[in-house]
């Protein structure tokens, strides 16, 4: 298995919406978060670079996180 990085970070994307992703650091979780915006069809998905934090408890997060968006 391929290592995610110990720290899970969430944010909101620009017009609506949100994802996850793990990284050491907030930088590191920027960058992967960008990278996931890029769309095969040339869009692209903004990050709201507000929204983007450390997950504090993830037990919680994962508990209340919608099957659906």
């Amino acid at each position: 298995m391929m290592y995610q990085g110990k720290h899970l970070y969430k944010w909101n994307w620009v017009g609506g919406g949100y994802n996850q992703v793990r990284a050491d650091s907030k930088r590191e979780a920027m960058k992967r978060a960008r990278a996931i915006g890029k769309l095969g069809s040339g869009k692209v998905l903004k990050v709201d670079e507000k929204s983007l934090v450390r997950v504090k408890n993830e037990k919680s997060f994962w508990n209340n996180y919608p099957l659906f968006d």
